[in-house]
């Protein structure tokens, strides 16, 4: 009977300690859900984030259109200096209106971009045009009206072969340009204008180039073909993003979603150091009617002379707070 007795509040105690135990683990997990729920939401916050500032920076720094334009160029060798002159506007039909400086689609070049112009020659490797040497490229660019906008002078060559060379590279290479695989033919490029910034008042729309001799002499190169290319002057980024626009997207987002979730993470710690965690585990507590038993029993048995306390049950502890109490009633 005592027995029984005495185990009835240890059981009771053990449930007690246990439902605040499972109230505690309980509070713990739902803060820890709700921190990775909120973690969660930050990243792909972060991430859209850096999607949005991508698609920004594409919209804001890569051109609309062809990077790079090109119009063949188709020199009068009747005139004492060769003139060819390219046109970049939309081809209309015959009916079609003219255009005017203030139509849009006069405009090849968005207002304030700039470009560079590059003239072509595909020259025969030829001896008179070994004898020929420098020679001078004229060129205007123009609007629609025929205002000159710039001018550009430069010098253009044909690389120098030896004689040696050329018996040589025929001699390795005869197979390819005895079947027409291979010409005896050498690209010159001549950068005429660089940098230029479209007006936004006035576009650019027609290129004039004219071949001049050097100083001295009349003569000109013999040319297979000549064509005048714009190409957008663009930096790294802008090449970048246009070029390779898949693979620049993709490293950019990564870039930016790593580095905002970064600061997010950093400044989660350091508020964390700085201004504590302030997160309440604490849960309701339940008061029970052993607590004051439990006390007393742990005041007396500080208080006791007794100089050792090898051993004592939680059984014992308890009913001497509660033989405690008793008297302390009375």
């Amino acid at each position: 009977m005592v027995n029984s007795e005495r185990e009835a509040p240890s059981k009771s105690l053990l449930e007690d300690d246990f439902a605040q135990f499972s109230a505690r683990v309980r509070g713990v997990s739902k803060r820890a859900a709700m921190f990775t729920l909120n973690a969660a939401i930050v990243v792909m916050g972060c991430f859209m984030v850096s999607v949005f500032v991508v698609l920004i920076m594409r919209y804001i720094f890569v051109p609309r259109g062809p990077a790079s334009l090109a119009q063949d160029l188709v020199f009068d060798y009747t005139a004492q200096h060769p003139l060819a002159t390219a046109s970049f506007t939309p081809d209309k039909f015959a009916n079609a209106r003219a255009p005017s400086v203030e139509d849009a689609n006069t405009r090849i070049v968005n207002p304030n971009q700039e470009f560079e112009v590059e003239i072509e020659f595909t020259l025969p490797e030829s001896e008179y045009n070994a004898h020929v040497g420098m020679f001078q490229v004229h060129t205007k660019l123009l609007t629609p009206n025929g205002k000159t906008l710039h001018e550009s002078s430069r010098p253009g060559v044909l690389k120098y072969t030896s004689r040696e060379v050329r018996w040589l590279k025929t001699i390795v290479w005869w197979p390819l340009y005895a079947f027409g695989f291979i010409d005896e033919q050498q690209n010159v490029h001549v950068t005429a204008v660089k940098k230029y910034r479209e007006d936004r008042e006035t576009p650019f729309t027609n290129i004039e180039v004219t071949m001049k001799p050097h100083a001295g002499s009349s003569k000109l190169p013999q040319i297979y073909e000549a064509r005048a290319r714009i190409n957008l002057s663009m930096g790294m980024l802008a090449k970048a993003l246009y070029f390779y626009p898949v693979i620049s997207f993709a490293v950019l987002v990564m870039l930016f979603w790593s580095s905002l979730t970064f600061i997010a993470f950093s400044f989660t710690m350091i508020s964390l150091l700085v201004m504590g965690t302030k997160i309440d585990y604490s849960v309701e507590h339940v008061p029970s009617k052993y607590d004051a038993a439990i006390a007393d029993a742990m005041d007396a048995d500080i208080t006791s002379k007794t100089p050792t306390v090898t051993s004592v049950s939680t059984g014992s502890i308890l009913d001497d707070g509660i033989r405690h109490r008793n008297v302390a009633d009375l």
